[in-house]
């Protein structure tokens, strides 16, 4: 029975499966963010902010690896004309799937912020916070939003380039941060009379929608750009340079490092303005 439930595990957990059912990603990464905070808890409390992150990364950096070497194969086909769908159309799966794992850990780590006894597992994550929240007092340009923004973009095109799926410690981190977030959203709701449980199902949502005008094109142009640099991390390993199929992967990764950067400069300037 052990060995069928890995099986049924790695069965949820290949890429091929995953495009059709994006929302067991969702579930897998909700209860490995609860186990990996529980887990980085038990074994070093004052460390475990940070632990949790590299636990989750462990745990997908595999997943993810195979889910770019699966998009490669696409880039393959097209260069063969056997795939004649466009750039977007191809890896849209993988754009959802990304989404899935993201959503997992926020709700996840709101979930463990909320109702399990461990004080110290968003301590960082509540740091940064604050000093997000310092820094809304001060005057907030475009420029200084949009070049932060593209240097986490740019971090996550590298890691994925070099690491392979190296960019999941960067989104399992924003995902922690975002939860701490939403985790206090939902602890204020409860002071206005609602119970945690109906505190924590009202809040998620609502937390979240507070930063969806900006926070989507931003968070998804940190898919994309992961995506980019998974590709190519694959590419580069699996294809000769000069090589059609190589050649399309560069020119596909440039196209969507563009649109990355087009989506924040969108965010940035809706995080302007509102």
């Amino acid at each position: 029975s052990e060995r069928n439930s890995v099986m049924v595990l790695e069965s949820i957990l290949n890429p091929r499966n995953a495009s059709d059912k994006p929302w067991h990603v969702f579930v897998i990464a909700f209860l490995y963010t609860l186990v990996a905070i529980v887990v980085a808890h038990q074994l070093f409390p004052s460390q475990s902010s940070i632990l949790s992150i590299a636990l989750i990364t462990i745990l997908f950096v595999p997943f993810f690896q195979k889910l770019f070497e699966l998009e490669e194969r696409k880039e393959d086909a097209a260069a063969q004309k056997r795939l004649n769908k466009n750039l977007l159309t191809r890896h849209s799966a993988s754009i959802m799937i990304f989404s899935a794992f993201f959503l997992g850990v926020v709700v996840a780590g709101t979930f463990a912020f909320m109702f399990l006894p461990v004080d110290n597992a968003f301590s960082l994550q509540t740091s940064t916070l604050k000093a997000i929240s310092g820094n809304i007092l001060e005057p907030t340009t475009f420029s200084n939003i949009f070049l932060n923004n593209t240097q986490v973009m740019m971090l996550m095109f590298i890691l994925s380039a070099i690491f392979g799926a190296g960019a999941v410690f960067i989104l399992a981190w924003n995902a922690s941060v975002i939860s701490v977030f939403v985790g206090l959203f939902t602890e204020s709701l409860t002071t206005q009379g609602l119970g945690t449980t109906a505190a924590f199902i009202v809040g998620v949502p609502v937390g979240l929608s507070t930063l969806a005008l900006h926070g989507v094109p931003e968070i998804v142009a940190y898919f994309v750009a992961g995506l980019a640099g998974g590709i190519l991390s694959v590419g580069l390993i699996r294809e000769n340079y000069r090589s059609a199929e190589f050649k399309l992967i560069l020119k596909d990764a440039l196209v969507f490092m563009a649109f990355a950067e087009l989506l924040i400069i969108v965010a940035a300037f809706l995080e302007v303005i509102v």
